[in-house]
């Protein structure tokens, strides 16, 4: 009894860690400057209080709300839970049990309680194994967390663009239905032949049909970022903040790539698979026995009466010695162990490819803006002087309109992949390199083994909205 009595206290003094919300929480804000925000019921959406409706949608406002209710990383967190219950069920201690024979007829009464031994050394393995079962979650959920922030900056990005280009639209169409209405004018005159008239009026159809089109873009783009801040069946009315300017500092591809080998969560989450294969391997290395202990075994009526007295119940490891499950744990191990080696290269792969992608939308962004953009400008502008002068025909004003809203919707989708490249780069680094945001102290030098407690963080109150 004092062997019962002391598992049961060891059961209750033993709380063992487990990779929460907070951790997540903290490290997705060390990374990316925004937090989780308070676990709400399935079904309600949740605004941080700082978040203005009113005066437009900036890009940080869009990345607060979609990390508290993007749809599908809310179902994603639920893998919190789940990892915590293997927790809590690795520590569990098995329940003694029980078997007697009632003293009926003949038979003698007969009692005996079994107690698992074998929980003194494999308990502590198997709570191992569910731990670095845990952080790897969490750390999953972090990089799970970088692709809901990627993926919102690239939505409002995309919106932002579709509003532009659809101002760009109407603007042409105005100025085209302008040039086509001079055109008619003339051509009442008769100034002007029909064949050059009817060029006019094609060309104008053809931005209305563009103003068309760029509208239905923006509804599109506007619907897809709503979808994904969770807000789809809210009444919420969302306009874009004006544009801002492309980031302009410089990065060093070799660097990136260190550092990004270096602090990636999803591959520190391989780290932690890999260890808690091991764990699985050494668990079923030692889970041959079975050992129980009968404490005690007791008769009613013995030689000499009442008897009672210890024993011992194992399985004896003759037909096989759990090599299947060994194996299979090593296995796992060793694919993990590959996974791990194609991750980082995959990451090296996707930082020098966002690094090139921003590099070159940098460069067309500078060849639209500041060469052919203004150029552009300029042709038009001279052309539109010389028509009010009779000076020029009109099919050239109608060309050099035409290639000035041209190059201006090209300078706008070089300045949109230049934020898209940004974003992804961000992404494929592990977090923001804009300088708003820092990662972890230590956190490249986080072995495979337990990453150490992480209080949690003060969680901003948000507004609760059924």
């Amino acid at each position: 009894m004092a062997f019962v009595a002391w598992l049961a206290s060891a059961s209750g003094c033993i709380s063992p860690g487990h990779a929460g919300r907070c951790c997540v929480d903290r490290d997705l804000a060390a990374r990316t400057g925004h937090e989780l925000g308070p676990t709400t019921p399935p079904c309600r959406v949740v605004i941080p209080e700082w978040v203005q409706w009113e005066d437009g949608l900036s890009e940080e406002e869009a990345v607060a709300v979609g990390l508290w209710n993007h749809p599908a990383y809310q179902e994603l967190l639920a893998d919190l839970e789940i990892t915590r219950a293997d927790v809590l069920q690795a520590a569990q201690l098995q329940n003694p049990q029980i078997s007697t024979m009632f003293p009926l007829g003949p038979k003698q009464w007969e009692f005996t309680l079994n107690l698992p031994l074998d929980v003194l050394w494999l308990r502590p393995i198997r709570v191992a194994a569910a731990q670095l079962e845990s952080k790897r979650v969490a750390r999953r959920l972090v990089q799970d967390g970088l692709n809901v922030v990627r993926d919102v900056r690239v939505a409002h990005i995309d919106w932002q663009f579709a509003v532009a280009r659809l101002k760009l639209a109407q603007e042409g169409f105005q100025l085209r239905s302008e040039i086509a209405r001079i055109a008619e004018a003339r051509l009442a005159a008769g100034e002007l032949a029909e064949l050059d008239v009817s060029a006019m009026r094609l060309d104008a159809s053809f931005g209305e049909g563009e103003v068309v089109n760029a509208a239905a873009q923006a509804d599109l783009a506007r619907e897809r970022l709503r979808y994904l801040l969770g807000i789809e069946l809210t009444e919420f009315s969302i306009t874009p903040t004006s544009t801002p300017g492309p980031l302009a500092a410089e990065f060093d591809a070799d660097e990136l790539v260190a550092e990004a080998v270096a602090c990636r969560p999803d591959l520190r989450a391989v780290q932690l698979a890999v260890s808690a294969a091991r764990q699985r391997a050494d668990l079923a290395r030692r889970d041959l026995w079975q050992l129980s202990g009968t404490l005690p075994d007791i008769n009613g009526r013995g030689a000499k009466g009442f008897e009672a007295g210890p024993g011992l119940q194992m399985t004896l490891p003759i037909f096989h010695q759990n090599q299947g499950a060994v194996a299979r744990a090593e296995a796992d191990a060793e694919r993990l162990r590959r996974q791990y080696v194609k991750l980082r290269d995959t990451i090296a792969w996707e930082v020098r490819q966002a690094h090139i992608q921003l590099c070159q939308a940098r460069q067309d962004l500078a060849i639209w803006r500041d060469e052919v953009v203004p150029q552009a400008q300029v042709a038009s502008t001279s052309a539109r002087r010389a028509l009010q002068e009779d000076g020029v025909s009109l099919l050239l004003v109608l060309e050099t309109t035409r290639q000035r809203f041209t190059a201006r919707q090209r300078e706008l989708e070089a300045a949109a992949q230049v934020r898209r490249a940004m974003a992804e780069l961000d992404r494929s680094v592990g977090r923001r390199l804009s300088g708003e945001s820092e990662l972890p102290p230590g956190e490249s030098e986080l072995p495979p083994g337990d990453a150490g407690p992480i209080p949690p963080p003060g969680v901003e109150k948000g507004e609760t909205i059924p």
